[in-house]
């Protein structure tokens, strides 16, 4: 019986490690993501389908709508597809420059270069994706993005968040509403949670802390042991200068025998 439940236990703890969980804001509160069923998709698709007509009739843009616009104005066109090109160029570069280097110092200093140039091509591929994100198509997969968020974020009881996607766009902690969002996008990317941290520049600047890390405290170590042998050094000079200085009594006293006698 004792050996049952410990399968069963072990059989938890699995199943636990295996599901997909993030933190709420309040960095307490921990939810889950579950896989969402045929029903879930369904009412994603329908939601989708739903609000693109409405984004459609209140006369927002299509994509392809928007791209002629941005043509039309010279934001984009060849000229931006080099320049795009010419920067994922200079962060590939950058990238295998940052992974070939040894020294401590200068793969600091090229991981803010990988760092900045990464922020550079985030920043001009914005001239595109910025308007983008005002189009029917995205602001209908937003829309579908929330929905399958109200649908398969639970508790640690597998109890779900919000009863259905009305539940979910009532909510008054927008910043749980954000988060689990988030989450929900980066797991049906198949990205981890901490994506971010697993960059080329991220890695090195923690491998360069850790370098750091462990140079000071070898550093303190040596200090340590350095103080330990001049403590050492001055016990052993104070007891030699105290043996030195201490009184021949037992000289005196023969001398002093051999006179009387």
């Amino acid at each position: 019986m004792v050996e049952d439940n410990k399968k069963i236990e072990d059989i938890e703890e699995v199943k636990e490690e295996d599901r997909r969980s993030f933190v709420g804001p309040d960095e307490v509160s921990k939810y889950y993501i579950i896989a969402p069923t045929a029903e879930d998709i369904r009412g994603a698709d329908w939601q989708y389908s739903k609000t693109y007509t409405e984004s459609l009739v209140e006369g927002i843009t299509t994509s392809a709508e928007m791209t002629d616009i941005l043509m039309r104005r010279g934001i984009i066109g060849p000229e931006f597809e080099k320049r795009a090109h010419e920067l994922q160029a200079i962060l590939n570069e950058k990238i295998v420059s940052l992974g070939r280097e040894d020294d401590l110092d200068k793969k600091r200093e090229q991981a803010i270069e990988v760092a900045i140039a990464r922020e550079e091509l985030f920043q001009w591929n914005q001239r595109l994706n910025g308007p983008m994100s005002n189009t029917c198509e995205q602001i209908a997969d937003d829309s579908r993005l929330e929905y399958i968020t109200s649908c398969i974020v639970v508790d640690k009881d597998d109890n779900r968040l919000w009863e259905d996607f009305s539940d979910y766009k009532k909510e008054k902690s927008q910043a749980l509403a954000m988060r689990a969002r988030f989450e929900v996008m980066l797991y049906l990317q198949g990205l981890d949670s901490d994506f971010l941290d697993k960059t080329p520049e991220a890695q090195a600047m923690r491998e360069v802390e850790m370098e750091l890390v462990d140079k000071a405290q070898e550093a303190l170590r040596l200090a340590e042991a350095v103080r330990a042998e001049e403590e050492k050094a001055a016990k052993k000079t104070e007891k030699a200068a105290a043996k030195k200085s201490k009184p021949k009594s037992t000289a005196k006293k023969t001398k002093s025998k051999k006179s009387n006698d």
